[in-house]
């Protein structure tokens, strides 16, 4: 047993740290981008009105999070996970800045999401990794992706969307805005764009139950999630007082029974304001 812990480490260390929204392989039950959106999607997905709302009711925030591995009832740290919401300005317009990012001991991985305030709409993405560099661009008519690095250099251009968010991340603050309640259930729509491959990937929302949770700062009452992804369900844990995520489970493929968790960190009882 002792010798088999140093590798399922290391294994599931590099799982979640390149568990990315751009990095990760398309689920093979995921649609092409090209498809229809699947049955009952359409009427969950947000409207455009909506996700306009999201962005008019952001206000600036940062969470910090340590991720640790979990299986056969133990826990391994494996890092820190940063996700902070920011004033910015992209080519001219009044944006919001999401930034998240990784640090497995001296690697971090980073990714940056302008969305219009405006609008709601995604205008540009960045994902960097060690020996990589995704960018993609958001027009009214595409979504142009480049890859750089040990990526390849490829270069891929789909038709827009409307109602698209920029990806997972972009969720977590517009809890915030979300009118959680017992049955409560919603979905958004995103890309996910490789080198070789591409996929329209409808993220369900829900909220499954109530539910007391204990972080370093304290216990407190939140509603019990679940969120779907593809073929990987992730369950979730937001603080009824403010609707910050304070809990975060992700099964680990390949690994049974293995879960990457993500807690709140101390000092951070109250939304950061301004910051």
């Amino acid at each position: 047993m002792k010798a088999s812990v140093k590798p399922f480490f290391l294994i599931a260390t590099l799982l979640w740290a390149v568990a990315c929204s751009h990095g990760a392989k398309a689920p093979a039950a995921i649609a092409p981008a090209s498809a229809a959106p699947r049955a009952g999607a359409a009427a969950l997905s947000p409207g455009i009105a909506q996700i306009a709302r999201w962005a008019a009711e952001l206000s600036p925030s940062k969470r910090v999070y340590v991720a640790r591995i979990v299986s056969e009832g133990q826990a391994h740290r494996l890092g820190f996970r940063t996700l902070e919401l920011s004033d910015a300005n992209y080519d001219g317009a009044n944006a919001w800045l999401l930034m998240e990012s990784r640090t497995v001991g001296t690697v971090v991985l980073a990714e940056s999401l302008y969305v219009a305030k405006g609008t709601g709409m995604p205008l540009y993405r960045v994902a960097h990794t060690p020996d990589s560099q995704i960018d993609t661009r958001y027009t009214p008519d595409s979504v142009v992706t480049t890859f750089s690095g040990d990526s390849g250099g490829a270069r891929v251009a789909l038709p827009d969307e409307a109602g698209l968010v920029g990806n997972i991340y972009w969720l977590e603050p517009v809890l915030a805005t979300l009118p959680l309640a017992p049955g409560w259930k919603d979905s958004a729509t995103t890309l996910f764009v490789g080198p070789h491959d591409h996929a329209r990937v409808v993220m369900q929302m829900e909220v499954v139950g109530q539910d007391s949770v204990e972080v370093p700062d304290g216990v407190y009452d939140c509603w019990a999630m679940n969120l779907q992804v593809g073929e990987t369900q992730e369950h979730l844990w937001v603080r009824k007082s403010d609707r910050v995520l304070i809990k975060q489970d992700t099964p680990v493929a390949g690994i049974a029974g293995a879960k990457v968790q993500l807690l709140l960190a101390a000092g951070q009882t109250k939304p950061a304001e301004g910051k």
